[in-house]
């Protein structure tokens, strides 16, 4: 009896023995690894063939270009430190862009690369865009702004504005007001899906009129027709209230300054030079035209 109770003790004891082996060799709640190469593949997330990739050769789409990491990090902070100031007494200068593309001949079309440069270099200086609802309140209401303020516009609704334009500002953080000619949404310019993305990122999008006809030359109506139909189109398909006009060519009359506030305009951009300045008519604003093949010396020269 005594050599079976010793056995069994024995038993026991090597069982514990073997126990603590384990435990020390593989702790609880760690995972046993495969050494197996092929065991190995098995465990790695499988990432479908059927993923988009960027071509270098095209302009990169915006979902590529959202600020990552540390940049997304660096960016928010930025954000969160700008400085709250009064309108600028130097002015706010409303950058005047059309096409961002090369267009032999045409300086309305600025290549992406001078675009690119011109973004960074505004960014590295720390200006902040504004939207339209911004720049309103900072003109008119006299609400504090950033420092350093800059507002963007693009005339027409190009595609490139989309396609070429909005990926280079969009990591920046920077928003802009688009000015379309409804009539011309579709094909061969931005169309109604893109724009709306675009108001969805916190950008505006505003009137060009219907057709871009010269507004001093028509009728009271045609005017009205004009600048009426192009903010009810505008606003049926964007979740985007307009409440501003860019004049086509830079062209109106005493007719059109009349039309603008029954027609709920409270802002109008023309195609005159220079900076604006609190006390500036909100419906005759001036731009700064930026040419393509302006050296990045001459733009920077634009601003104080």
């Amino acid at each position: 009896m005594t050599s079976k109770r010793h056995k069994f003790c024995m038993g026991i004891g090597i069982g514990i023995l073997i126990l603590l082996f384990l435990t020390l060799k593989w702790p609880l709640g760690t995972p046993v690894m495969p050494n197996n190469s092929s065991e190995l593949k098995s465990l790695t997330p499988i990432t479908s063939s059927l993923e988009p990739t960027i071509n270098q050769n095209e302009p990169a789409k915006p979902d590529a270009l959202q600020p990552q990491g540390d940049d997304a990090i660096a960016h928010e902070l930025s954000l969160s430190k700008a400085k709250l100031s009064e309108f600028p007494t130097e002015g706010i200068p409303v950058l005047m862009y059309h096409s961002i593309s090369t267009i032999p001949g045409n300086t309305l079309g600025v290549p992406v690369q001078q675009f690119a440069e011109e973004m960074a270099w505004l960014h590295r200086q720390n200006y902040t865009t504004l939207s339209l609802e911004e720049f309103y309140e900072a003109l008119v209401n006299k609400t504090p702004i950033p420092e350093k303020p800059i507002v963007l516009t693009f005339d027409d609704g190009y595609s490139d504005n989309y396609e070429a334009a909005w990926p280079i500002l969009r990591p920046y953080g920077f928003k802009a007001t688009f000015f379309v000619t409804t009539s011309s949404v579709g094909p061969g310019m931005m169309n109604w899906d893109q724009l709306n993305l675009l108001v969805h990122e916190g950008n505006s999008v505003a009137s060009h009129t219907v057709h871009h006809y010269d507004l001093a030359t028509l009728s009271s109506q045609q005017q009205a027709d004009e600048l009426s139909l192009s903010k009810k189109d505008v606003e049926t398909h964007l979740s985007n209230r307009v409440n501003a006009l860019c004049f086509p060519s830079g062209r109106y009359n005493q007719t059109t300054l009349e039309l603008m506030p029954k027609l709920g305009y409270t802002l109008g951009f023309t195609t005159e030079s220079g900076k604006v300045h609190m006390g500036d008519n909100p419906q005759t604003l001036k731009r700064l035209r930026i040419s393509g093949g302006m050296s990045i010396t001459s733009f920077q020269k634009q601003f104080p």
